[in-house]
C-alpha cells in the first residue's frame, strides 16, 4: 500500500498545462535525457543477475543473504559519505514513504531471487517486464498520471513480444518460479510509482531498509559459511555492485520519469539478461523468447525515439 496519498484531489490536473517557454522544454528534455540514461544503466547493471546466480553453487537463501548484506554495507557507506554531516537526518526525514519503498524492494529482491531457482532466467525476467503495465495503472488510479498515448502502444507492443515469449504454460517448480516472478513484477511496480510520487524525497535510505530486511528474512534459511571464496567475492559483487549501485542509479532516474516510462526503461534487462546466460552457460531460451524479445526490442527503441522527438 502506497502511503501520502491523501492530497491527491490536490494534484495539478483539472486545468491543462499551459505552454512551456524554449528554456523550460530545453530543461525539461535534459531531466528527461538524465533520468532515461540513469534508468538504462541500472537495467544494464540488473541484466548480469541471472548469469551471477547461475555462477554460484550455493542455495538461494544464501545468495539471499549475501546479496541483501553486501547491498545494505555499501549503501549505509555511500550515504555516510556522500551525507557527511547527518546521514542517519535522511532516514528520520523520509518517513513512511522509505518504508514502503523498502518493503517493495525487498519483496522484489527474495522473489527474483527465489524465481531463478525454479525457473530460466528468461521465464522470470520476461514476467517481471509485465511491470510497467501494472505501474502504469497504479500512475493512472493513485497519482493520476497521465499516461501518454505513446507510452500505451508500446506497452501494448512490449505485452505482445510478452505473450510471444511465455510459447507455453509452465508446470511443476516451473510454475512456482512463475508466481514468484509476477510478484516481483508488482513489487517492482510498487516501488516504481512510490518513487514517482514522493520525488522529493531521498530514496537511497529505502534501499538500505529493502537489504536489511532480505537479510532478515533470509538468515535462519541460509548457510552462510557454506559460499567458497570466489563464490563469496561475487556474491558481494551481486549485492554491492549489482544490485546496490543499480538502485541508486534506478532511484535517481524514476524521480525524473513518468512511472511507466521509467518501468518500460528497465526492460532492457529482460532483453540482455537471458542473452548473457545464453552465451556463457548454453541457456537456450527457445524461438519463442527469442521472438518475443525482438518484439520488446522494438517498442523500446520506438518509445524512446517518439519521447526525445516530443521534446524537442
Amino acid at each position: 500500500m502506497l502511503l501520502r496519498f491523501a492530497p491527491l484531489p490536490s494534484l495539478p490536473q483539472i486545468a491543462p498545462a499551459p505552454a512551456l517557454a524554449p528554456s523550460a522544454i530545453e530543461s525539461e528534455r535534459a531531466r528527461r535525457n538524465r533520468g532515461t540514461l540513469l534508468i538504462v544503466a541500472a537495467a544494464l547493471l540488473w541484466s548480469s543477475g541471472g548469469l551471477i546466480l547461475r555462477s554460484v553453487a550455493v542455495d538461494s537463501w544464501t545468495v539471499i543473504f549475501w546479496r541483501s548484506t553486501a547491498s545494505g554495507l555499501f549503501l549505509l557507506m555511500f550515504l555516510m559519505i556522500v551525507e557527511r554531516r547527518r546521514p542517519l537526518a535522511l532516514f528520520r526525514a523520509g518517513g513512511w514513504p522509505i518504508v514502503v519503498t523498502g518493503v517493495c524492494f525487498a519483496v522484489g529482491s527474495v522473489s527474483f531471487v527465489t524465481a531463478l531457482s525454479l525457473t530460466t532466467v528468461a521465464n522470470a525476467l520476461m514476467i517481471q517486464s509485465l511491470s510497467p503495465l501494472i505501474a502504469g495503472f497504479m500512475g493512472l488510479i493513485l497519482m493520476g498520471e497521465r499516461v501518454r498515448l505513446q507510452t500505451w502502444v508500446a506497452i501494448a507492443i512490449a505485452l505482445l513480444g510478452i505473450a510471444v515469449m511465455m510459447g507455453r504454460l509452465p508446470q511443476g517448480e516451473d510454475l512456482v518460479g512463475t508466481l514468484l516472478s509476477f510478484l516481483n513484477a508488482f513489487a517492482f511496480a510498487g516501488a516504481t510509482v512510490n518513487i514517482r510520487y514522493n520525488r522529493t524525497v531521498r530514496m537511497i535510505p529505502a534501499a538500505c531498509i529493502a537489504a536489511a530486511i532480505g537479510a532478515m528474512v533470509a538468515l535462519p534459511l541460509a548457510t552462510p559459511l557454506a559460499p567458497s571464496f570466489d563464490a563469496l567475492a561475487l556474491l558481494w559483487f551481486f549485492g554491492a555492485g549489482q544490485l546496490a549501485v543499480g538502485m541508486i542509479l534506478f532511484m535517481t532516474g524514476a524521480r525524473l520519469l513518468p512511472a511507466a516510462q521509467t518501468s518500460l526503461l528497465s526492460l532492457l534487462e529482460v532483453i540482455l539478461g537471458p542473452l548473457w546466460v545464453w552465451l556463457v552457460y548454453g541457456e537456450d531460451p527457445g524461438l519463442f523468447v527469442l521472438a518475443g524479445g525482438l518484439i520488446v526490442m522494438v517498442a523500446l527503441a520506438g518509445h524512446t525515439v517518439l519521447d526525445r522527438a516530443a521534446w524537442r
